[in-house]
C-alpha cells in the first residue's frame, strides 16, 4: 500500500526564506520540516527568468511539460488536452482526488462531477462558481469577487451578501471559530489604523485551509492539494522591508522598513500554524506531506532610489471594455475573465473573432502615449497586460487625449512597489515519507509531474523526462 499524499503548493516561496524563517523561530513546523524532510531546490530552466509568471511556472510544474510546448502563461488561457495536469492523469486513472484553491482547476465544472474528485473548490480568478460540494459556491462567489476588489490594493470592502452566506455557511464548510474571531480582530486592528489593511491579503489562506482539512479528513483522498499565494503577495510589497541589504540603493526609508519589516514574517506564521496541523495529521495516518513551489522571489534590484516619494499612486483597469472601444474600430463581444493586475482576459466564442480583436488592438498600440500594453492571444483568449504612466498629464490614442477614467481606470494610493520579484529558484520539501530520495539537490521543475506519477505507479506520458528524486 503506497502512502496516500497532501501537497501544499506555496507559491512562489525559495528555500532562503524557509531557511531564514527557520533561524528567526527555531521551535517552528517550517523548522521541524527542514530538519526531518528530503530539502530540495526546484529551478526553471524552460524559460527566461525575464519570463517568469506564477501561472506559467505552475503549468508547466504540473504538467512536466516546457512551456513552448504548452503555451499555457496567462492564469485564463486555454488548457490543451493533451497535455493534462498530473493530479488530472491520477484520477483519470481511478485515484481520489481532493483540490482546493490550485492553479489551473477552473471550469471545474469540465472535469468535477467524477466521482474520483472527492472535492474541489478551484482557483479565485476561476471562470465560473462552481465548487463540489456544490455548497461551498457562496463562498467561492465571495472568493472570486474579493480577488478582483482587492487586485493591487486590499480594500475593507467586500460582497455583503455572499459574505453572510460565508459566515451563515462556516460551521458546515469546516470554518473554525478561530479562524472567525482572527478575522474579526485583522479587521477591527485596520479599521483602528493600528495594521496596515494590506494584512488582508493574509484573510483568504486561513479560510481555504480550515476548509481543506475540513474535507481532508472527511474524505481522506489520495491526493489532497491546497494552493496558497499569501506568502508570495507580501514578499512582492515587502522583500526590501525584510532584506534592505539586498539592494544597491535606498529605495525606502527607515520609518517604512520599521512599519513593514515583520509582514512576510506575520503570513508565514500563519503558514507555520497550519504546516504544524498538517504534520501531525500526516504522522497520525501515515501520509507524505510534500510542500513545494513552481519557482521563487528574490530583490527586485532595479528597484529605483528613493521609489517611495517618486511613486505614491498607481492606476487598476476597472472597465476594460472602455479601454478595448478606444483601442478597436470593430463592436466585438467578448468576455473579460478575472487576472492578477495589470494582466486582463477577454474570451471569444471563436479563434476568428479573438484574433481579428488582436490585430486591431495590436496596431493602436503603436500609437499610445503614456499606455503601456503588451497583448497576447492564445486561442480564442487575449490577455492585456496594460497600466498607465502614473504621474503622466495625458494619455493618447491614435491622437486622441484621453483622462485616465474615460479610459476605464481608476486612481489608487501605494506605499509599496513591488520590491520582490519573480525568480527561477523554488522549494520542495517532503516529508514522512518512507521511500523519497534524490540523486542531487536540485532538480528541474518540469521533474515534478512525471515523480509524482511514478510515485502513484501511472506511467508517465513520452514528452516527461526522467525525474532525479522520488517521493
Amino acid at each position: 500500500m503506497i502512502q496516500k499524499v497532501i501537497v501544499v503548493e506555496a507559491n512562489e516561496i525559495p528555500l532562503r526564506i524557509f531557511k531564514y524563517y527557520q533561524s528567526r523561530k527555531s521551535n517552528s513546523s517550517i523548522s521541524y520540516l527542514l530538519d526531518h524532510s528530503l530539502v530540495l531546490e526546484t529551478l526553471v530552466k524552460d524559460v527566461d527568468e525575464s519570463f517568469l509568471y506564477p501561472s506559467q511556472t505552475w503549468a508547466s510544474c504540473n504538467t512536466g511539460l516546457p512551456y513552448e510546448l504548452h503555451q499555457i502563461h496567462w492564469y485564463n488561457d486555454p488548457k490543451p488536452p493533451k497535455f493534462p495536469l498530473y493530479w488530472k492523469v491520477l484520477a483519470q486513472n481511478g485515484f481520489k482526488v481532493g483540490l482546493v484553491n490550485t492553479l489551473h482547476s477552473s471550469p471545474a465544472s469540465s472535469y468535477a462531477e467524477s466521482d474520483n474528485y472527492q472535492f474541489v473548490i478551484p482557483d479565485c480568478f476561476a471562470v465560473d462558481v462552481f465548487t463540489k460540494p456544490s455548497y461551498y459556491q457562496a463562498f467561492q462567489k465571495l472568493n472570486l469577487k474579493a480577488t478582483s476588489l482587492n487586485s493591487r490594493i486590499s480594500t475593507l470592502q467586500t460582497p455583503l451578501q455572499e459574505t453572510l452566506a460565508t459566515i451563515w455557511n462556516s460551521p458546515r464548510y469546516g470554518i473554525r471559530l478561530k479562524t472567525m474571531f482572527d478575522a474579526v480582530k485583522l479587521v477591527s486592528k485596520i479599521l483602528f489604523k493600528k495594521i496596515n489593511k494590506e494584512r488582508l491579503r493574509n484573510l483568504q489562506f486561513p479560510l481555504m485551509a480550515d476548509m481543506f482539512i475540513h474535507q481532508l479528513q472527511k474524505h481522506e483522498p489520495e491526493l489532497a492539494i491546497l494552493f496558497t499565494n499569501h506568502v508570495a503577495a507580501n514578499m512582492h510589497r515587502y522583500w526590501y522591508a525584510l532584506f534592505p541589504n539586498d539592494y544597491h540603493s535606498k529605495a525606502y526609508d527607515q520609518d517604512w522598513v520599521d512599519k513593514y519589516s515583520n509582514e512576510i514574517i506575520e503570513s508565514l506564521d500563519l503558514l507555520d500554524y497550519y504546516l504544524h496541523e498538517l504534520i501531525e495529521f500526516s504522522k497520525s495516518t501515515d501520509r507524505i506531506l510534500v510542500i513545494v513551489s513552481s519557482m521563487g522571489q528574490n530583490a527586485n534590484i532595479k528597484l529605483p532610489e528613493g521609489v517611495q516619494q517618486l511613486i505614491n499612486h498607481d492606476f487598476r483597469l476597472d472597465d476594460a471594455r472602455k479601454l478595448i472601444d478606444k483601442v478597436t474600430s470593430s463592436n466585438f463581444q467578448y468576455r473579460v475573465e478575472a487576472g492578477m493586475v495589470p494582466q486582463y482576459s477577454l474570451e471569444f466564442s471563436s479563434f476568428p473573432d479573438a484574433e481579428k480583436c488582436f490585430y486591431e488592438i495590436k496596431d493602436s498600440v503603436k500609437t499610445l502615449e503614456n499606455i503601456n500594453m503588451k497583448i497576447d492571444l492564445n486561442r480564442n483568449v487575449i490577455t492585456l497586460t496594460t497600466y498607465l504612466e502614473p504621474n503622466a498629464t495625458f494619455y493618447a490614442i491614435q491622437g486622441q487625449y484621453f483622462t485616465y477614467s474615460q479610459l476605464g481606470f481608476v486612481k489608487f494610493n501605494v506605499e509599496d512597489h513591488h520590491s520582490g520579484c519573480h525568480c527561477p529558484e523554488g522549494s520542495l520539501i517532503i516529508f514522512n515519507s518512507k521511500t523519497s530520495s534524490a540523486s542531487s539537490t536540485t532538480v528541474d521543475y518540469l521533474e515534478y509531474a512525471p515523480a509524482m506519477l511514478n510515485y502513484f505507479g501511472v506511467q508517465k506520458s513520452e514528452y516527461m523526462r526522467e525525474p532525479g528524486f522520488s517521493l
